[in-house]
């Protein structure tokens, strides 16, 4: 009998040894920012990840792969294996808009990537310079129509979110506007904050630091609820423009067919790091504000966004791939 027990012993630990071997995360995770270094995207990436890094004891190892307006670092973690140890930060103009706008987008947001869960919400805002004699988004409106399509307004590229943005006040204002387009948020920012064009619609956190200073005075925010940020500043459907919602979400995703298990375990850490205040704090300070979420809601909040997308194209007659 005593025999008998001593040769089981080993068996017996035999599935334990296994299961501690294959725990997950059992060494670094890549996570691919597809922006340069610094950015806001950048800047909550590297927050979240730190404390994802805590919470699974794994280090995360920061790439930053930027390159085509985020598409050299989607393509990059598409063809990555899926073995839920390259991950991206995302944004909806990844997932939800580029697909609708490129017909050659060499990758496919449903075929090539499981979402993972959300992080934040970034708003767009509406924002003049100075010497604009407009206080409020009424009197923008009011001038514009004093003044048809001779208030240049700013973006950060034609076909972007911010773009459309522009073009979905210009249609639900019954304004006309010029609309002009950058290379990016920066310059565009840059320019309206020089008055070299009378205002910009843009991302929060590239304008927030202008606005600190004198340099812009920000009007409103295109998101449902006011921001955090931006407390005093009233929403457009507030101003009178109901129902509008636009803006930009941040999340995480992984290479398609990555493990379930594992993306639900990516998932609860988000989940966890996104209530953090450290991790709140340095989204407010990039005009973001945290948002966590499930997987499957993830999944919805993209369906809905490139729904909307649609919807702005078809009603602003901006060309769609195909």
């Amino acid at each position: 009998m005593r025999r008998r027990l001593l040769l089981a012993a080993p068996a017996l630990l035999l599935p334990r040894l296994a299961a501690g071997q294959g725990a997950y995360p059992s060494r670094p995770i890549r996570l691919v920012v597809p922006f340069a270094p610094g950015g806001g995207s950048d800047l909550m990436a590297r927050a979240s990840a730190n404390k994802m890094s805590e919470i699974l004891r794994q280090q995360f190892v920061i790439e930053n792969r930027g390159g085509a307006n985020g598409t050299l670092g989607a393509v990059q973690v598409a063809q990555a294996r899926p073995d839920g140890y390259t991950i991206m930060l995302a944004t909806g103009g990844e997932l939800a808009l580029k697909p609708l706008l490129d017909v050659n987008l060499p990758y496919n947001p449903e075929r090539d990537f499981d979402l993972i869960g959300m992080l934040g919400i970034t708003p767009v805002v509406i924002a003049v310079h100075p010497s604009v004699p407009a206080n409020t988004i009424q009197e923008f409106i009011a001038l514009a129509k004093a003044r048809p399509g001779q208030i240049n307004v700013a973006n950060s590229g034609t076909g972007g979110i911010m773009h459309l943005t522009a073009a979905m006040l210009s249609l639900r204002a019954g304004i006309d506007i010029a609309h002009v387009s950058y290379r990016g948020a920066a310059p565009a920012v840059a320019d309206a904050a020089a008055g070299t064009t009378e205002a910009v619609v843009s991302g929060l956190p590239p304008v927030l630091a202008q606005a600190r200073e004198g340099r812009l005075r920000i009007l409103a925010v295109s998101t449902p609820r006011r921001s955090s940020s931006l407390p005093d500043v009233p929403t457009l459907d507030e101003a009178g423009i109901p129902g509008f919602d636009m803006s930009n979400a941040v999340g995480l995703v992984a290479p398609k067919g990555t493990p379930r298990p594992m993306l639900e375990t990516l998932n609860r850490a988000a989940n966890q790091a996104v209530a953090d205040p450290e991790v709140k704090r340095v989204f407010n300070l990039n005009g973001a504000e945290t948002r966590g979420s499930t997987i499957e809601e993830h999944i919805a909040f993209i369906q809905g966004e490139r729904r909307r997308y649609e919807e702005v194209l078809r009603a602003t007659g901006i060309r769609m791939a195909g």
